[in-house]
């Protein structure tokens, strides 16, 4: 058999390769299927070498945790920062660095049953990125920790550390692609998630001088784009950790602070998805967005059929009454109750009926919704097991005011799923999240435990 001849691209596993083996002179390490595994100073011998070809928590292709640390690859040292890349940091008014997330946004330290919500679905979507073998993303993730520099990130992996940074600043908005489509990510150094939020990729934050000029390039960004005063937030974001920066300006002074930097990923041999990095973008793409129906009125299909003479007649406040008739209009509190009720195909058309509407719509469309229904609790004493767990959960919903539970993550035995759509593409395809609804019975747990299909995405 003829060899083929030395390529610099990286061949992939197919029916007739089952092991690719790469010898990385650069950074010293020992790849097998793509996986960085083994120190090519310290490798082990012929049995061990073997022993350690495991899987991780996920089902990828990973090095055993009980392989020694001087077998295991070295992470690359931080980039060299200069002085100059320090500047803005050390000229600028700091309040704190490594504030408490709860004092950063002023709120509450204890999560509420609203944003628990968006905690646990958050860790849902970053589990289905760990998860993913189909499109290659939980490898992705494995070499974004051998990037050394944000500038040599490559398009993949931009894109698969921008989704999972960005996912829970877009509208919590998820269906089939047909009724809902967020906008594809497109490659910028800096991400306007929100009129208030920047996102920066970066890498190494939890080094001290790494992570200070991450906090630098934002506020350059914030200062670059935000002429009118107020409170603004950038999110420095590696993949592994994150951290958060609030800037307030005024008319005359600028001052900053920063939390520290915080675990975001998960360990891929984890027995809990949570992270206080995962806590603290969900917490922060809770806070209340006035932007938000619009929003949600771009990514929804029927919502874009809308022509613009009702959005204005809309929300401009003008229909707030109705013409001759003298009595005040019912309180904000009233309409949110009857929008409550209503099935989610017709939020925006009640949105689209006043000022006052569009507020009340604007508050149930800050609960996450997923085809169609509203989450609205975690159910106690309906748990998935481990390994499932870690990229999959069992939500209370409601829908057109009937109660219902869902999974998203995973497929319940004889419920047909639904493929969620998401905005992250790698290699030209999609990641897909599995999506069953059904009516809470005894007979549901029994159903989880004989899947039919494991909560990877397709």
């Amino acid at each position: 058999m003829i060899s083929p001849p030395p390529s610099s691209r990286r061949p992939e596993n197919d029916i007739f390769i089952e092991w690719i083996y790469e010898i990385d002179l650069d950074r010293n390490i020992f790849h097998i299927n793509g996986t960085p595994f083994f120190s090519l100073e310290c490798l082990p011998d012929e049995d061990d070498f073997i022993q350690y070809i495991s899987k991780d928590h996920y089902g990828n292709l990973a090095c055993a945790s009980r392989c020694p640390p001087e077998h295991r690859y070295k992470r690359p040292a931080p980039p060299t920062v200069n002085n100059s890349d320090l500047a803005t940091y050390q000229s600028s008014m700091c309040t704190g660095s490594h504030v408490a997330l709860n004092d950063l946004l002023a709120i509450n330290d204890f999560l509420s049953p609203d944003e628990h919500i968006r905690v646990l679905l958050l860790e849902v979507m970053i589990g289905q990125c760990m998860v993913n073998q189909t499109i290659g993303i939980g490898k992705g993730i494995y070499n974004i920790e051998l990037v050394s520099d944000h500038n040599q990130f490559t398009d993949d992996q931009w894109s698969i550390a921008c989704f999972m940074a960005r996912i829970t600043f877009v509208p919590q908005i998820f269906n089939e692609i047909k009724n809902a489509s967020h906008p594809r990510l497109e490659r910028k150094e800096f991400t306007w998630v929100r009129e208030d939020i920047v996102v920066c990729i970066a890498t190494h934050l939890d080094e001290e001088r790494c992570l200070q000029a991450s906090v630098s390039r934002l506020i350059n960004a914030i200062m670059e784009q935000k002429d009118n005063p107020g409170e603004y937030f950038g999110v420095a974001f590696s993949v592994y950790h994150c951290a958060v920066v609030k800037v307030v300006k005024d008319a005359h002074t600028m001052k900053f602070s920063h939390t520290s930097a915080l675990q975001f990923l998960p360990s891929f041999y984890v027995h809990s998805p949570s992270t206080p990095g995962i806590t603290a973008l969900a917490r922060l793409g809770f806070r209340i967005d006035p932007a938000l129906f619009e929003r949600v009125v771009d990514i929804c299909y029927y919502g874009r059929n809308k022509t613009e003479k009702s959005l204005a007649q809309g929300v401009d406040g003008s229909n707030d009454v109705p013409p001759n008739v003298t009595r005040s209009p019912l309180p904000l509190e009233l309409w949110k109750e009857i929008a409550l009720y209503l099935d989610f195909s017709d939020l925006i058309p009640f949105g689209l009926v006043s000022k006052l509407f569009c507020e009340a719509a604007s508050m149930i469309l800050r609960y996450p919704h997923t085809c169609g229904y509203r989450l609205v609790a975690d159910p106690r004493g309906r748990t998935i097991d481990e390994p499932l767990s870690l990229s999959a959960a069992i939500f209370s919903a409601v829908r057109a005011g009937i109660l219902a539970t869902v999974v998203v993550g995973l497929r319940i035995e004889n419920k047909p799923p639904t493929r969620l759509t998401t905005p992250l593409d790698v290699g030209g395809e999609s990641l897909w999240v599995l999506f069953s609804a059904t009516s809470y019975s005894p007979q549901l747990k029994s159903s989880l435990e004989k899947y039919i299909q494991i909560p990877h995405s397709i």
